[in-house]
């Protein structure tokens, strides 16, 4: 399909639209043609009165079985159609008026084909099975699991879930470095950049994803996956960049987008000023962006309940005790519930700890931080949680006593890659390539990290010579692949997206596999493992 003169085949390019049902009369069409099934989906309804009974009549079609829900004498289920579409069905012995919109009826009125979009999914999730619902959970120890291959990534992260128990962030990604609002995703590439601290430039919304299309896609992938342990929806590092009526409106726009999440992450840090010694004159600024963000957030949740992070851990420095108190007091006096903080404690992207005071310098800071967030009830959140060996996850684990948070994100992607360079040996070369070509292009442009990290791959290959084999482990590689999956065309088309979406049913077992391993793994480094299955 054409839209905004992009062409985009909404079937291999998930979690950009905020609708599964992209063509209302197309997907009438398909239902018409199963109206034989969808009938006798309506008779068994009069009989079904378990979801387990609605559920044995769905195996082995095109419905969702674990979708499948009654409420008030209707059955409700998700059914896939065979151009790529879903649909939300209602279906009863009796003629159905449900309270979401309707694409058409079939079987003298006993079922009604609606459409499998935000609005509909928010009403199923609410009214209909609460069960399936993000939500929020207060100050909980927990970890937030990044989701840049969204509908590839959920299914370990889902299985991994139901082993070590929730709650947990499943659904997170940045509200404006992985994510951009659906209108901009449907538009050419942005003169707009974000940055990477340390690394470089990136696309806004590299990932391809829509703030809008990643809850949805999140969502009924938690849905159709069957999910039984709690879990939320993080809008991550919702970037201010100007603490004028600008940058407050962006990041307002933004929480718009992103308004059924359940957890909102604010990163204020552009408003951090590091030429002040004094504290006030240092995060006041950033501190009233936060209080009025928090406000903007509770008003529009209207008495829905939600999760709030104060994020420090993009300053350039350790975040000192005294800090870290003064941004929690100032937070506090002002109203603003303060679930968790994100200081700096050290960490880096995809390295290990190495400062030189090694696990017992990080652990006496991390407790005495860890300490004045209780004071506020308030638990620490770990950023640039990956890549830290089990030894680090323990010491800060310890620190905490148990009661911490911590994110990972692009470790995930990473996985894929290994994943493809084992099964899938030619696209991972390609992918490797592309991303040695953005590298190289990040260090013509002054960047020092890329430049080392080329230079660490270019003597590589000359000692290598004939032997010369392309690694995922590669540093340029692990620090700099994320921008092949949403590039994109001068008109905006997507180059290479769909491919991403497109795996081998092997490659997507074993990716499955992979994430599984990785999370559970990690949630026992860290004893947040509460072993359930």
């Amino acid at each position: 399909m054409r839209i905004n003169g992009i062409d985009l085949d909404p079937a291999k390019n998930p979690a950009v639209l905020d609708t599964y049902t992209w063509d209302q009369a197309a997907a009438l069409r398909y239902c018409k043609a199963q109206e034989a099934f969808l009938e006798e989906c309506a008779q068994a309804t009069a009989t079904a009165h378990c979801e387990g009974c609605l559920k044995s009549v769905l195996v082995g079609t095109q419905a969702v079985p674990a979708s499948a829900a009654i409420k008030d004498g209707t059955a409700y289920f998700i059914l896939n159609l065979e151009d790529g579409q879903k649909v939300l069905i209602a279906a009863a012995a009796k003629p159905v008026s449900p309270s979401t919109d309707v694409i058409g009826t079939l079987a003298s009125g006993r079922v009604a084909v609606m459409p499998l979009n935000t609005d509909s999914v928010k009403r199923y999730i609410t009214e209909i099975a609460p069960r399936y619902s993000p939500r929020a959970f207060g100050s909980v120890p927990r970890i937030g699991i990044g989701d840049r291959q969204t509908v590839t990534v959920w299914p370990g992260i889902i299985e991994a879930l139901e082993v070590i128990g929730g709650p947990a962030e499943t659904i997170q990604n940045s509200a404006y470095r992985e994510l951009a609002p659906m209108d901009m995703i449907l538009s050419p590439p942005s003169s707009e950049v974000t940055y990477l601290p340390g690394h470089g430039s990136l696309n806004i919304g590299h990932t391809g994803s829509s703030i809008q299309g990643f809850w949805l896609a999140g969502v009924t992938s938690h849905i159709e996956n069957g999910v039984t342990q709690p879990y939320g929806a993080d809008l991550d590092h919702v970037p201010v960049k100007s603490a004028d009526e600008n940058g407050l409106r962006k990041a307002k726009y933004l929480i718009d987008c992103g308004r059924h999440f359940t957890f909102f992450t604010l990163d204020t840090s552009a408003l951090f000023d590091f030429s002040k010694s004094n504290l006030s004159e240092r995060y006041d600024a950033a501190i009233e962006a936060g209080v009025e963000l928090y406000n903007y957030i509770k008003s529009i949740k209207n008495g829905e309940a939600f999760d709030y992070e104060f994020s420090l851990d993009e300053g350039p420095g350790i975040t000192e005790p005294d800090e870290l108190r003064y941004v929690l007091d100032q937070l506090t006096k002002k109203g603003v519930t303060v679930n968790f903080i994100a200081p700096n404690v050290g960490f880096e992207k995809r390295l290990d700890y190495r400062l030189p005071d090694g696990m017992p310098g990080l652990e006496a800071r991390v407790r005495e931080m860890a300490s004045i967030a209780a004071d506020y009830g308030a638990l620490l959140d770990f950023h640039s949680g990956s890549d830290k060996s089990s030894t680090t996850y323990r010491t800060i684990s310890k620190a905490c006593g148990g009661k911490l948070k911590l994110k990972v994100s692009g470790k995930l992607q990473l996985i894929l890659s290994e994943v493809l360079a084992d099964m899938d040996p030619d696209f991972f070369n390609e992918w490797w390539d592309y991303t040695l070509v953005s590298a190289k292009a990040e260090a013509d442009a002054g960047s020092t990290v890329a430049a080392e990290y080329v230079k660490m791959v270019e003597e590589r290959r000359r000692a290598e010579g004939a032997e010369f084999k392309r690694l995922p482990q590669d540093r340029f590689f692990t620090d700099f692949s994320f921008g092949m999956v949403g590039a994109k065309d001068e008109k905006g088309n997507f180059l290479y997206r769909d491919r991403f979406y497109s795996l081998k049913p092997d490659v997507q077992a074993e990716y499955t596999k992979r994430v599984r391993d990785y999370v559970v793994k990690l949630a026992e480094d860290l004893e947040l493992s509460q072993g359930v299955n």
